[in-house]
């Protein structure tokens, strides 16, 4: 039993050694053995707890052994949390961390109505920005002030979840941009006549140009600052958030205390933040240089709205079961479907604006006809006017028509001049018009469509007048052209900044939720050129994993130990 004790005594197991030097000094009684197998057996229950936890632990740890498969393993825990603090489907999934600590550290950074997100962004902006080209005491509060505009219910919720916050910043911008109307000058500097030659300067060309440089300037330049700035600060709290509950995660407890670490990771997640910001500011300012561009854009815009219902209108596809799916028509008093007429004895049947059958018709080969692909069929006495008409009929890229308003109408004047401008006069009670309508020539009857270009209201002075005959004034088609421009490119930008909000979080190409690149990219961004070897150097936190691994092989060889010792001691208390 002594050489048992001796051998135990020498081992490299501290526990076995501690237990051998209890009873060494004393004699080798079979009761001091059975304490001392006692002790070992304990001891060794307590190694495989040991055991037992450091397993575990590797099971959450990254399947590889290297510096580079353990960051590639912290990236995607990053992106799970990224996601989800965006999402909102469920908690962040903080491994170790409780419900109540993630909401905490969640509530600690949001935890905000709309109109607080507005008050609290503006005056981060405020402490930042005194530049005197993109602040604008004035406009920075139309901001907050649409902020508390906002009255669906989220808007006045404390939330915590980004995505709400995206989307009360989205609603808040549009109406920002819509309130450029009001904002910028609606009046032509006229001196900026381009195309001049020798026949004169262009208003037409002024009008574009003007539009093109003021809504370039000011309070565009304005918007798209605070814009800018709004998303990189929503986006910085996002990542404040996702920082923290990622470092807090007890797995990642070394990360947190590695200084260079954590300094390399806060550089990757401002990198991302800078890609986004500078995505938005980029596709902003191309769409401010295109929104004047297109000069017809106001009046298409006009007849789009209203160009549904048509009876002409195009369709994909479409059924007929049955000779009322057919406007105007009804099934053969003798024949079963598809033998069908037209109600109305005078009616023939059209598809789009061809004539395609005679009253009697069937509706199947109707339909089988090319005409009547994407066309439904109807009855009518005459084509219809197409559904794309009213849209053709305005399409004229040189806007420089002339029109013509009369001076009386059967025998009362209309128009008046004073000084060197003609003004309306009349009212809208006694003309029943709310206008005076402008003429394609010097033809009363010979109406210009309001699509094409609105009546000049009561008591309004004309614009763009360019001569003059005994009974009319000519008008240059160009002399609502810039406030028509501006008007509709604000349109056009409210809808566009929407959906460029939208698609930053929803595109199929690096969206910011759900990208599946970004744990890659975070990767990469951390890793930059650093091998296996120098990322341990660089990180002293990484190795985590081979760390526990040794540890856990130092622990089950003393487990060994113990057991080899408890077999020896057990067949000593035999021969005693």
């Amino acid at each position: 039993m002594l050489d048992a004790m001796d051998e135990a005594a020498a081992s490299t197991s501290h526990d076995l050694q501690a237990v051998a030097e209890t009873f060494r000094a004393e004699t080798p009684e079979t009761g001091m053995l059975r304490r001392l197998i006692a002790e070992l057996q304990k001891a060794k229950l307590a190694k495989a707890g040991d055991v037992e936890a450091l397993q575990q632990r590797l099971l959450g740890m990254a399947a590889g052994n290297s510096n580079s498969a353990e960051l590639r393993e912290f990236a995607e825990q990053f992106k799970n949390i990224f996601d989800e603090q965006f999402i909102g489907e469920r908690i962040p999934p903080a491994l170790g961390l409780s419900t109540p600590q993630i909401l905490a550290k969640q509530n600690k950074v949001f935890n905000m109505t709309a109109k607080e997100m507005g008050a609290a962004m503006l005056s981060d902006w405020r402490a930042q920005s005194r530049d005197a080209a993109t602040y604008d005491e004035a406009f920075d509060r139309k901001l907050e002030e649409t902020a508390s505009m906002l009255v669906y219910p989220q808007a006045g919720e404390r939330l915590s979840i980004t995505g709400h916050l995206w989307a009360h910043l989205t609603n808040m911008y549009m109406l920002v941009v819509r309130s450029l109307k009001e904002l910028i000058d609606k009046t032509t500097l006229t001196w900026n006549l381009g195309a001049t030659n020798i026949v004169g300067a262009s208003l037409c060309n002024a009008a574009a140009r003007e539009a093109r440089e003021t809504f370039m300037s000011g309070a565009s330049q304005k918007g798209a600052a605070i814009f800018e700035f709004g998303i990189r600060w929503l986006l910085g709290k996002h990542m404040d958030v996702v920082h923290d509950l990622t470092l807090s995660m007890p797995r990642h407890e070394a990360y947190s205390q590695d200084n260079a670490f954590e300094q390399a990771l806060k550089k990757a997640e401002l990198s991302f933040v800078d890609e986004w910001a500078e995505n938005f500011r980029e596709d902003f300012y191309d769409h401010l240089r295109m929104a004047t561009a297109n000069v017809q854009q106001a009046r298409i815009m006009k007849t789009l709205h209203g160009m549904e219902g048509m009876t002409t209108k195009s369709t994909l596809a479409y059924e007929l079961n049955d000779c009322a799916d057919i406007t105007g028509a009804s099934k053969r008093d003798q024949e079963a479907f598809p033998a069908c007429k037209c109600t109305n004895a005078k009616h023939k049947v059209f598809c789009g604006t061809e004539e395609v059958a005679p009253r009697k018709f069937d509706a199947v080969v109707t339909k089988g006809l090319a005409q009547c692909t994407y066309s439904r069929p109807y009855c009518a006495v005459e084509a219809t006017k197409h559904e794309l008409s009213d849209l053709a009929s305005i399409l004229n890229p040189n806007p420089a028509k002339k029109f013509y308003l009369p001076k009386s109408i059967n025998g009362e004047a209309v128009l008046v001049k004073e000084g060197s401008f003609w003004r309306t006069s009349g009212t809208e009670r006694k003309w029943r018009t709310q206008g005076l309508h402008y003429r394609q020539s010097m033809v009363m009857d010979d109406w210009v469509d309001e699509k094409l270009k609105p009546a000049a209201r009561w008591g309004s002075k004309i614009a763009g007048v360019i001569g003059e005959t005994a009974e009319w004034i000519v008008v240059d088609g160009c002399d609502t052209l810039y406030k028509e421009l501006v008007d509709s490119a604000v349109d056009l930008l409210t809808l566009h900044v929407g959906s460029k909000m939208y698609d930053m979080l929803y595109a199929p190409r690096d969206p910011i939720r759900k990208n599946p690149e970004f744990a890659r990219d975070l990767f990469e961004k951390m890793k930059g050129e650093k091998n296996d070897q120098f990322l341990g150097t660089a990180f002293p936190s990484l190795g985590q994993r081979r760390s526990v691994e040794e540890e856990l092989a130092r622990e089950q060889a003393e487990i060994s130990a113990i057991a080899s010792s408890l077999e020896k001691f057990k067949l000593a208390l035999e021969q005693a």
